[in-house]
């Protein structure tokens, strides 16, 4: 995607500041690509277009208004944080044609919030390769953090497919023991993290009768014969790991042939907007959408974006009120603006913990030896160290009601956490630190 020419101004004014500045003295940034004296370059890769792009194609917007936010403030150091975003339609292909222009022409200091892991999965490589810092990926893909000595530079921004199926298996074992349970999944490393983490839970399934799968993005026509096949045996539990679009084509194939099992829906796959936006299209109403999403289980690191009372939701509402320039689907408050403003969030308070001399080795080691002073609006603490990369470690069970917010199970919120490996399911004791006044992070 290319620049607005709001950023377009910013940018060429920038420019021949920066300009002016390297003919009196060696800018700050003259030896890193992406920083100036005046501007931080970030650069982020996501489906704005295409069957997966419902609901992620928000989350730029979300990120770059919280940036325009900090930028209203004098930005970090004195730097404006630019955001560069283009769409790869969710296809590797484009992934990689668009991170090549993202490095080589736009000379993005770092990535940021870069959505999809079969798409992410094309240029990992090269991007840790080139030693570009890849901050907060949009993928719960455990392969991308548990070995930094593989991927030294990525560092996620979602507790692991691993982690959170572990938890929801617990859940399956402990409440749904009498039921029937099956599996609707995308066949990616994102599919199958879902399968390894229930296994690892105890919870398993049977290819071709109670395990339904999909490519990637190819659910646009709807999934009929998956929904026909659990159907056929009869599943009555269907655990979804697969993209929010995709849940939505399902539930809309499944609703045709009156099939109506429990769903329990990785988090990523379970916005509510995004689920009643597609649904819509198909000329469901909102208020039947909203019912057939009612009852629906699914986990969250963070609150719920219908939390009006929460002090972060608070914020970063105002904030994309004020901010989020974006067409009107695309600053519409959900769940998928919520992750963007705080991905805007960590990565700011993650400049600002690097320090003035910004650089690329410096802010890798920052986030690496330093997560407790990167807290967001999660409900649970980062997780990275020198021997992992995952981030958020735990995850809270709800359930969706009538109004489509997901509520904590019981009334009661309690956050359960584990590894990627085959650690135990325990409880989670962490408070969060509050949002500041003004809305912008704190890194003393």
């Amino acid at each position: 995607m290319s620049r607005s020419p709001r950023k377009s101004i910013v940018v060429i004014s920038v420019a021949l500041a920066g300009a002016l500045a390297l003919t009196a003295m060696p800018a700050q940034g003259a030896s890193t690509p992406g920083v100036s004296d005046t501007e931080i370059v970030l650069g982020m890769q996501l489906p704005q277009t295409g069957a997966a792009s419902p609901g992620y194609n928000k989350v730029d917007d979300a990120m770059r208004a919280y940036f325009d936010y900090v930028n209203s403030k004098g930005g970090v150091y004195g730097r404006k944080i630019t955001l560069v975003a283009k769409d790869d339609a969710y296809k590797a292909g484009l992934t990689v044609s668009t991170a090549s222009a993202l490095i080589n022409k736009d000379k993005v200091f770092a990535m940021v919030g870069s959505i999809g892991t079969q798409t992410h999965i094309s240029v990992i490589k090269d991007i840790n390769r080139r030693g570009i810092p890849d901050l907060f990926v949009l993928s719960g893909y455990s392969g991308f953090y548990t070995d930094p000595k593989k991927y030294p530079t990525t560092f996620g921004s979602l507790g692991t497919y691993v982690v959170e199926a572990k938890i929801l298996g617990k859940y399956i074992k402990e409440n749904l023991s009498t039921k029937s349970v099956g599996i609707l999944y995308q066949t990616d490393d994102f599919g199958r993290n879902t399968v390894e983490g229930l296994a690892t839970a105890g919870v398993t399934f049977t290819a071709k009768k109670n395990a339904a799968t999909f490519i990637a993005g190819a659910q646009a026509g709807g999934l009929d014969a998956q929904m026909q096949q659990l159907k056929d045996n009869n599943v009555e539990v269907v655990v979804v790991g697969a993209t929010a679009s995709a849940f939505a084509a399902a539930v809309g194939s499944a609703n045709k042939i009156g099939y109506k099992p429990q769903y329990i829906v990785i988090s990523v796959g379970s916005d509510a907007t995004t689920f009643q936006t597609i649904l819509s299209t198909k000329g469901i109403p909102a208020a039947v959408s909203a019912g057939l999403l009612a009852g629906t289980i699914s986990a969250s690191h963070a609150p719920s974006p219908g939390e009006a009372d929460d002090e972060f939701v608070k914020a970063f509402k105002k904030i994309n009120d004020e901010f989020n320039t974006g067409p009107a689907t695309g600053k519409a408050w959900d769940n998928n603006v919520l992750q963007g403003m705080n991905i805007g969030y960590t990565m700011t308070a993650a400049l600002m913990g690097a320090g003035k001399d910004l650089t690329r080795p410096g802010i890798i080691k920052y986030i690496e030896n330093n997560p407790a002073k990167l807290s967001s609006a999660a409900l649970a603490p980062l997780g990275y160290s020198a021997k992992t990369h995952e981030a958020y470690t735990g995850f809270w069970i709800g359930k969706y009601d009538a109004t489509a917010v997901l509520k904590p199970i019981d009334g009661t919120r309690k956050l359960w956490t584990t590894d990627s490996a085959k650690g135990p399911v325990t409880e989670l004791k962490y408070t969060r630190p509050a949002i500041a006044a003004d809305s912008l992070p704190k890194v003393g």
